[in-house]
């Protein structure tokens, strides 16, 4: 912060003062409010990606996410063809959409997860079905997740605040083995690692609606550093804070991998 304050000036950008919070995951939030809000924190953002360029921090501008499910997807349809069908529909930017793997499902189509800007989706959802390609693809809206660690993989906290001491990151969500990833795994039964450790029945995939571990006392969060470490990873984005006192946009300010 002290380098993007020599290296920043806020009324380059229309701003004259920022609100500051701290982030779940030990990002520090910069909140812009105000008429052109949204303009001045994309403004506020494109300029410290850019003078912050040689130090490792993550600059990102968060905003509220949801989920689908696109299906009856043909084999020469591709992620970013993908993408660009849904900011078409959605009136939103590509590159703020996530596309998972195309996978074939069970009618013998593929279908692909999709992450996109919340605003997206309630068109997608009202429309039901998006133009991919030549086809009519059927949208499916998938319920919001829980807050998981993917440390201990428990719910209800994320991986900087966990109390627990065992380490299942390297658990593959379907076999609950080592050495790959539920992607990649060729299991023939599934078994949950986290309903198999609590000694819960586990002859299900991590995260499904058969997944019910007990939920057990709730237990203090371990307060976060005040430089979060350079090793840790931290998520793309977290959702645009709000309040009652007027328009705000939010932009997140991290420490990243080298």
């Amino acid at each position: 912060m002290a380098a993007a304050k020599e290296r920043v000036r806020l009324s380059d950008c229309g701003i004259s003062t920022v609100r500051m919070k701290r982030a779940v995951t030990g990002g520090l939030v910069l909140e812009v409010s105000g008429a052109d809000c949204s303009k001045h924190a994309d403004d506020l953002a494109a300029k410290m990606r850019e003078a912050l360029a040689d130090m490792p921090v993550h600059i990102a501008r968060p905003f509220k996410t949801g989920e689908v499910r696109v299906m009856d997807l043909d084999e020469a349809i591709s992620p970013v063809q993908l993408a660009a069908a849904i900011a078409n529909a959605g009136e939103c930017q590509a590159a703020d959409i996530k596309v998972g793997e195309i996978r074939q499902a069970r009618s013998g189509l593929n279908s692909a997860w999709v992450r996109c800007p919340l605003s997206a989706v309630r068109k997608l959802a009202a429309a039901k079905r998006i133009r991919v390609g030549w086809a009519s693809a059927r949208v499916e809206v998938l319920a919001a997740r829980p807050m998981q660690c993917y440390r201990c993989l428990e719910t209800g906290h994320v991986r900087r605040q966990c109390p627990n001491s065992v380490d299942r990151s390297d658990r593959c969500y379907t076999c609950g083995e080592t050495g790959h990833r539920a992607s990649q795994c060729r299991a023939d039964r599934p078994k949950c690692p986290l309903c198999a450790d609590l000694g819960r029945p586990s002859d299900h995939r991590l995260g499904s609606k058969r997944c019910t571990p007990p939920k057990g006392r709730k237990k203090k969060p371990q307060a976060l550093p005040a430089n979060p470490r350079a090793d840790e990873p931290v998520p793309a984005s977290l959702p645009v804070p709000t309040g009652n006192t007027g328009p705000r946009e939010a932009m997140e300010v991290s420490h990243s991998q080298p």
